[in-house]
């Protein structure tokens, strides 16, 4: 395969076989004020808030202790969806670049089959930062690519195309 990949692989979103970017993550220090931002000057729609997510969190980023709010808002006009996450708890002295500190970000692919992507994704260099967590969404995890970036890897349970619920 060259490195730009084959025509079919191309097609089905890469090797991972992607067919959909979910989100874009942010971090962000003010959790109502950055909700209330996104929905009155961008016209997003809260899709739901939880608050106080602890183990699945930390699981998944990999930093034991910490705890977030988490917001998802869906844009219908522009048809994009953006999590706003607030997070507690982070020790001094992390990794300046884990998605736990005020302005990071990490976007969000849905995939088939989230095992079989991790490895590829170890494959090409990169690594899963905490752990696969199951969500009542499905399972998901974080990975740091081989460029430094933070990405999400979710296995949908239900993979129909989603809109602002």
């Amino acid at each position: 395969m060259s490195a730009r990949g084959s025509a079919e692989e191309r097609e089905l979103g890469g090797a991972l076989r992607t067919w959909q970017q979910h989100h874009t993550g942010l971090v962000v220090a003010d959790f109502a004020a950055a909700v209330r931002f996104y929905r009155e000057m961008l016209g997003f729609e809260l899709a739901f808030e939880v608050r106080g997510m602890a183990e699945q969190f930390a699981r998944t980023v990999g930093v034991p202790g910490v705890s977030c709010d988490l917001a998802q808002l869906w844009n219908a006009r522009t048809r994009s969806r953006v999590e706003l996450i607030r997070v507690h708890g982070a020790p001094a002295g992390l990794d300046p670049t884990l998605p736990v500190h005020v302005g990071i970000a990490h976007t969000a692919y849905l995939v088939e089959d989230l095992g079989a992507a991790a490895e590829l994704i170890e494959r090409a260099g990169g690594s899963m930062l905490g752990e696969i967590v199951e969500f009542s969404e499905g399972p998901a995890a974080y990975f740091r690519t081989p460029g430094g970036t933070v990405i999400e890897i979710e296995e949908p349970h239900d993979p129909a195309p989603e809109g602002g619920e």
